[in-house]
């Protein structure tokens, strides 16, 4: 055989070899496809910066570029081949998760930046437990007592559920719900139409704690209200990567979806934010501010005008009424709100891998009452999102109560945002997508966020936290929501004044500790504010047969005769409730 014909015969036998690296040519066609995917992913989400789009995938093209010329024409060897073709699987692997990543942030964000579709109001029929009425057929030629001058839709419809079941039954009205709870108490009438919302309003009464195991739901009606942008509107500024603007953080006494029914606003804070200057002021409220409601005109979140309540009670009314209650009290603007509950706030550090808390004197617990694990010692604290918010729930231990509870939420709120801007976002990426979808939602637009993101990522400014809280004496006042009295806090007026002096100092470039707070009420905690309350804690768990879940939910109030900040004022005799017994 001639050479010529030896050499033809090696480059026929080379390409059958080539020919058989079916494996090769699949991963260079789809890492090709996955990468051309990603581009487009990153490109269709529009939340990165356009440089850093470009220089991604510059990197990924060459690497691609790369593995394939080792893969299918370097790589003559087996070990080398096998080499390769692992490096190549990886990367259509990584790029594979890359796409889903994408994907899971663009529809998260379209689920954050849009309100639910539907908003559920939740009305029962609720009986005692003893009793031997079962389920709504049972109701026939009973008494049901009802609420119709203060909730009129939501009692309509269940009536008229009811109606349509062909159930003969009667009905005895009540003005306000402490009567109609006394009815029930007192047997006058054998079962109640109840909107559920009101069923944290008896949760902080200490009449009807009990009420959630004296009683049991045998029928509800349930019904879904479309919910439009609208109904929560912004007042956007021109630029959010630019303009300064101040954002209500609502925090809702609730876990799961916030689809349900409006709940109690058991948490509320101020961020005025300005990108230029890079500050942040946080500014808290107490959550029994008594204040005057403003509600919407119509509808089932609507209210008398003058009406008057504590701040909590106007998340019952959805949190437009909240952001505009506090918007007349102390004078202000605010741009946007973002509503979280429970879930999010647990959810969202556990997906940030924990938190640190930095516990100074006068800020550590014993036992964390919320959930009734071991508290907080002086010192750096690496911790789950359980703890972090039975700290930022946490006032029992503290001798100024409901001051420090506010200073908590302010350190575990910063401790949160320090961890997002951090490295370790970039490992709990996924986690943190998933956490961020549930139970949150936001008046904020999706151009807003995403505009605001990739500020961050260009110019990762060094965000500078000052804080300031709200603080008043406590009375008892009566409450719209409950239509009755209860422990609330009186507005402080120059606080009110001097709040709003620090935000505007914020929104005009300058530091808010540029405004003297002349109140005289210390931001800070003192060396012996904590009080300690483990022993209390042991007592009450002794001689309760209260559940675990019970004190994760509901709180006791603690009153120190030399409070100076907080006192139990004596009642109206003719009435006979106690203090706030919300977490």
């Amino acid at each position: 055989m001639s050479k010529k014909d030896v050499k033809l015969s090696q480059n026929v036998k080379k390409k059958k070899k080539n020919n058989k690296r079916p494996i090769s040519k699949f991963l260079t066609v789809f890492m090709f496809i996955a990468l051309g995917a990603f581009i487009f992913q990153m490109i269709r989400l529009n939340l990165l910066p356009i440089k850093l789009i470009i220089l991604v995938s510059l990197v990924f093209i060459l690497l691609a570029l790369i593995l394939v010329i080792l893969m299918n024409f370097k790589a003559k060897k087996f070990f080398s081949r096998f080499l390769f073709g692992l490096i190549s699987l990886c990367m259509c692997i990584g790029l594979a998760y890359g796409n889903y990543f994408l994907f899971k942030t663009k529809d998260t964000f379209d689920v954050v930046t849009s309100l639910a579709d539907s908003k559920a109001t939740t009305t029962s029929i609720v009986v005692k437990k003893a009793s031997s009425i079962k389920n709504e057929n049972n109701l026939k030629k009973k008494t049901i007592g009802t609420m119709l001058s203060v909730d009129k839709k939501a009692t309509q419809r269940m009536l008229d559920s009811l109606d349509k079941k062909k159930i003969s039954y009667k009905t005895k009205d009540y003005d306000s719900l402490d009567e109609l709870m006394t009815a029930f108490y007192d047997d006058k009438v054998d079962a109640i139409c109840l909107n559920e919302k009101y069923r944290d309003i008896l949760h902080e009464s200490e009449a009807y704690f009990s009420f959630q195991t004296d009683s049991k739901t045998i029928y509800q009606n349930i019904e879904y209200t479309k919910v439009d942008k609208t109904d929560n509107p912004s007042d956007p500024v021109k630029n959010i990567t630019k303009d300064a603007f101040t954002i209500l953080v609502s925090g809702n006494d609730s876990y799961g979806s916030l689809q349900d029914s409006n709940t109690r606003s058991d948490a509320n804070m101020l961020l005025t934010v300005n990108p230029k200057t890079g500050r942040i002021l946080m500014t808290s409220i107490p959550r029994d501010y008594y204040v005057d409601l403003v509600c919407d005109e119509t509808g089932d979140n609507a209210c008398p005008e003058g009406s008057k309540d504590k701040l909590t009670h106007s998340g019952l009314m959805g949190v437009k009424c909240t952001e505009r209650t506090i918007e007349k009290a102390l004078g202000i603007k605010i741009n946007y709100n973002i509503r979280i509950n429970f879930s999010s706030v647990v959810n969202l550090v556990d997906a940030l891998d924990g938190i640190d808390l930095d516990i100074q004197k006068g800020e550590e617990v014993d036992i964390l009452y919320a959930n009734g694990q071991p508290g907080l010692s002086v010192g750096q604290h690496h911790v789950d999102g359980e703890t972090a918010l039975a700290f930022a729930r946490e006032r029992h231990a503290y001798l100024d109560g409901d001051n420090q509870r506010v200073r908590n939420q302010q350190k575990v709120f910063k401790a949160i945002f320090k961890r997002i801007v951090s490295p370790k976002m970039i490992t709990n990426y996924g986690k943190f997508m998933d956490a961020l979808a549930v139970a949150f939602d936001t008046n904020l637009s999706n151009d807003e966020i995403s505009n605001f993101i990739k500020y961050e990522l260009n110019n990762m400014p060094d965000w500078k936290f000052e804080s300031y809280s709200l603080v008043g004496d406590s009375d008892s006042r009566f409450c719209y929501a409950s239509s009755s009295y209860a422990s609330v806090i009186i507005q402080n007026e120059e606080m009110n004044e001097i709040a709003k002096r620090k935000i505007q100092a914020i929104l005009d470039g300058k530091k808010a500790s540029s405004v003297k707070d002349t109140s005289g009420f210390s931001q800070k905690p003192s060396e012996d504010n904590s009080i300690g309350n483990a022993q209390e804690f042991a007592e009450m768990n002794n001689n309760s047969e209260e559940t675990d879940e019970d004190y994760y939910t509901y709180e006791e109030p603690y009153y120190e005769e030399n409070d100076e900040y907080y006192y139990q004022p004596e009642e109206p005799a003719e009435y006979d409730y106690s203090e706030d017994y919300a977490g």
